[in-house]
């Protein structure tokens, strides 16, 4: 695969960034980022186990105001 170099200056990168909507900037974050995307994927892991073992508290028992 060809390769392809631009040379951007920084201020660039972070006003194209901003520009992105919260998901693409979300995902450009994790994408940047592997260790906290792991971090993330083994926190959901945890939940969701936590969750089936029925050690997980509904939305409706919450006492939210």
């Amino acid at each position: 695969m060809p390769q392809i170099t631009l040379d951007l200056p920084f201020e660039k990168i972070v006003d194209t960034v901003k520009r992105l909507s919260e998901e693409d900037q979300e995902r450009l974050f994790f994408a940047i980022n592997e260790d906290y995307a792991r971090a993330l994927g083994k926190m959901r892991d945890e939940a969701w186990k936590e969750h089936q073992a029925g050690d997980s508290t509904s939305l409706e028992s919450l006492d939210v105001e």
